[in-house]
């Protein structure tokens, strides 16, 4: 079976409900099965808040809590994060960060090695309180893809939902993203068909790339 991880942060749920609808998408290919897995928040610090925020916080305890190694244990990757000031959030950049070890592990342990990153296909998707601020951090994101070698997938405009232009939804070519600060539902039904499109396209990319190593 083909192994996506589907790695996470969210405070009020919305990344969440994204990772959700991505893991669905990736099921939807044959032979493929999503993990999804949690961000948990940097040990001594306390969750972002802002006005409105605190009573909105989920407990996300029974998703099991991401490890830098299980950005190797997969064939193919989605990491979500929701948007600060047009950037990844503070626990995703963390945990990426953390991912340093890889390459100083100690020479007799091979288990896990940055090369096994290599060619790895990976996307992005988000969710933010101003649809225009999810590309930025998108593109933060690929590059520290870009720096693991990873090979990243996108959602193209191919997809129906991304080209209507009768709608205000989060999501773009680049990735997923729901516009939390929209009014009514989030993610809409829109944004999350776009996760579920960007899903698909990460396991056929993954079920390829497995063919080919």
């Amino acid at each position: 079976m083909i192994q996506v991880n589907i790695i996470f942060h969210s405070v009020s749920g919305h990344t969440y409900r994204m990772a959700e609808a991505l893991g669905e998408g990736v099921r939807d290919i044959s032979g493929c099965q999503g993990r999804l897995l949690r961000i948990p928040e940097p040990a001594g610090l306390e969750p972002i808040t802002m006005p409105g925020l605190e009573r909105r916080h989920h407990d996300f305890s029974h998703i099991p809590e991401a490890k830098i190694e299980n950005l190797v244990d997969c064939d193919g990757l989605a990491i979500g994060s929701p948007v600060y000031w047009g950037n990844m959030s503070y626990a995703t950049k963390y945990f990426l960060d953390s991912a340093a070890k890889l390459w100083a592990l100690p020479s007799e342990d091979k288990s896990v090695r940055a090369p096994k990153l290599s060619g790895k296909p990976a996307t992005v998707f988000t969710g933010g309180g101003s649809g225009q601020v999810n590309d930025p951090a998108i593109l933060g994101l690929w590059t520290v893809f870009g720096s693991f070698g990873m090979t990243i997938v996108t959602v193209g405009l191919g997809v129906p939902e991304i080209s209507d232009p009768s709608r205000v939804d989060g999501g773009s070519a680049l990735g997923a993203g729901t516009f939390s600060r929209r009014p009514g539902k989030h993610p809409s039904e829109v944004e999350i068909a776009i996760a579920r499109a960007q899903g698909r396209a990460l396991g056929e990319v993954t079920r390829a790339w497995t063919k080919r190593v």
